[in-house]
């Protein structure tokens, strides 16, 4: 049997303009090779960030150690944590000037960072200023804060809401095709039974 070759890393190295990171201000960034953590792909790389209000104030604290360019772009060092699937979704090529710019700030290795930047997916991410100077423990601070993921239970929770939305459709079935089905008043009986189980599994299974 011929052995499976690993997948070409689509994200070390290429100057790239992450979507869900853009309401950062984040313009494009370069990064470096994957490290799993805590369930989380970290990696490591370079960032050209331009201020916006929402984050202005952790945009000007970096900016008072490092100088931002005519563009009004800050280089940043930059730790980027992401679940496996928006790690792969960060394949979006930044494009022309976007990517000279990042390449020329990777080049030069700016002195400003670490900023940490967090996607678990949509409306799940963050951008916070780290102090310390590893970024395992950059990422591993960021984690204790806020709490850390449970990558399992997450999973089982989809596989439930995955089961009670099945539910919820045959429910829907039964209850008003049972007559039709021949299944009479005790099929649509079942039916309703499974549409409430199927609603107290969804509600079970609801992220908190």
């Amino acid at each position: 049997m011929a052995e499976r070759l690993p997948r070409p890393d689509r994200v070390e190295g290429r100057a790239l303009s992450p979507r869900a990171f853009r309401t950062f201000g984040i313009e494009a960034v370069v990064l470096g090779p994957p490290v799993v953590q805590d369930g989380l792909v970290r990696r490591e790389g370079v960032a050209t960030w331009r201020r916006i209000a929402d984050h202005g104030p952790v945009f000007d604290r970096l900016a008072a150690t490092a100088a931002v360019d005519p563009d009004g772009l800050l280089p940043v060092r930059v730790v980027v944590a992401a679940t496996p699937a928006r790690d792969r979704a960060m394949r979006v090529p930044a494009m022309g000037e976007r990517a000279a710019r990042v390449q020329a700030a990777a080049e030069a290795s700016p002195p400003a960072g670490w900023l940490l930047l967090v996607d678990e997916g949509p409306g799940e991410t963050w951008l916070y200023l780290a102090e310390e100077d590893d970024p395992a423990a950059v990422l591993d601070g960021f984690l204790g804060r806020r709490g850390r993921t449970d990558f399992a239970r997450a999973r089982r929770r989809s596989g439930v809401g995955s089961l009670a939305s099945l539910g919820l459709l045959a429910g829907l079935v039964l209850v008003i095709y049972g007559s039709a089905l021949d299944l009479g008043p005790a099929g649509q009986l079942a039916g309703a039974g499974v549409l409430v189980a199927s609603l107290a599994a969804l509600v079970a299974a609801r992220p908190r």
